[in-house]
């Protein structure tokens, strides 16, 4: 009941500090003219049609849409559900109050609102112009991101642990785990999620595998109980360094922040490092199929784009990505706040 109660809370709050995500994709899709372009179409218009419309990248125009979608701004109609693939007209209320020809029109205090954003979500708009040519960030150059915010590790480490430190435990029963002997928490920070693996599953040996800059900082940060006393310490980079041994890999956060070329690279070191029937639990904010939720996969599907280049993925990319480097048994759960999980193992002997 005092887990419950206490995620409840947690929840409340983020859902009111995230909620300048929803804000920013309404200013965004004010400031291109896509409510004004599709209030002007007489059918329907492709994510194709919009881009060109709007002179904007079209795989960021459609993520972009599709948020548009989730938060009830737009209609997607003519749907393959399968790959999420439709066509977009505006809601009655769009029609109402978000074009030029709305009376009452509601766009120029919206504007005044949007001018407050200060953050990189204000860059928004030029990511999805620019699609992956979008390399510049908050006076971040695209690649030394990582770098760049570990130099303020504190902070750092602070912001990861946050989300997994309250909502840990119930990422560690999401599946049963207790056939596993060896869990690694690949990039697991300071080992919020590694300490609820360590509580939930006692005969486990649980470790966590980071940056040495992280590991120096994890010890300071080490709760007290036996549990924590049993997780332990490895530094090194998942992409340069030989992962450590486990027959259970959870990467946490992690796949989000990565292109596809990325994702596979590590995915099949994972799978190459794995004995036969070992596993890996993927936890991300996952979409849904038909990319029309849950909200807050939208939400982080365009920060990864504004942040990092990457992006939430949905259950079906996630077992395509993991079947094509050879994992088998990949199921899929997305009905919890704020994550989904994806388990998978390598072929059992």
């Amino acid at each position: 009941m005092a887990a419950a109660t206490a995620e409840n809370g947690a929840r409340h709050i983020l859902e009111i500090a995230e909620g300048f995500m929803k804000s920013q994709v309404l200013f965004t899709g004010m400031k291109l003219g896509i409510f004004d372009l599709l209030g002007t179409s007489s059918a329907p218009m492709t994510t194709m049609g919009i881009a060109e419309g709007i002179g904007a990248d079209t795989d960021a125009t459609k993520r972009l849409l599709d948020a548009c979608v989730g938060l009830r701004l737009l209609q997607k109609v003519n749907m393959d559900k399968e790959t999420g693939n439709g066509e977009y007209q505006l809601t009655k209320a769009s029609k109402a109050f978000l074009t030029s020809s709305s009376s009452p029109n509601l766009g120029d205090w919206l504007g005044r609102l949007a001018a407050v954003y200060s953050s990189p979500w204000a860059d928004l708009p030029r990511a999805v112009k620019e699609g992956p040519n979008f390399c510049t960030l908050n006076g971040f150059e695209r690649g030394k991101t990582f770098e760049d915010l570990y130099s303020t590790a504190q902070y750092f480490m602070g912001s990861m642990e946050g989300l997994t430190t309250v909502f840990g435990a119930g990422t560690a029963s999401a599946f049963n785990l207790a056939e596993f002997q060896n869990i690694c928490d690949i990039g697991g920070c300071t080992g919020p999620l590694a300490y609820h693996l360590a509580a939930a599953y006692p005969e486990a040996s649980v470790s966590v595998f980071d940056l040495p800059e992280v590991v120096k900082i994890a010890e300071d940060r080490r709760p007290t109980g036996e549990y924590a006393q049993r997780v332990s310490f490895i530094s090194g980079d998942f992409f340069q360094d030989p992962l450590p041994p486990a027959d259970l890999y959870v990467v946490c956060r992690i796949l989000h922040d990565w292109t596809e070329d990325k994702v596979l690279t590590l995915l099949t070191k994972l799978y190459d490092s794995l004995p036969q029937g070992g596993g890996v639990l993927i936890v991300e904010h996952i979409l849904t199929n038909d990319k029309l939720g849950p909200e807050v996969a939208h939400k982080y599907d365009l920060h990864m784009m504004v942040c990092t280049g990457g992006r939430q993925r949905s259950g079906q990319e996630f077992k395509r990505l993991l079947s094509s480097v050879g994992f088998t048994e990949v199921t899929v759960k997305n009905n919890t706040y704020p994550f989904g999980y994806v388990l998978a193992r390598k072929q059992r002997v």
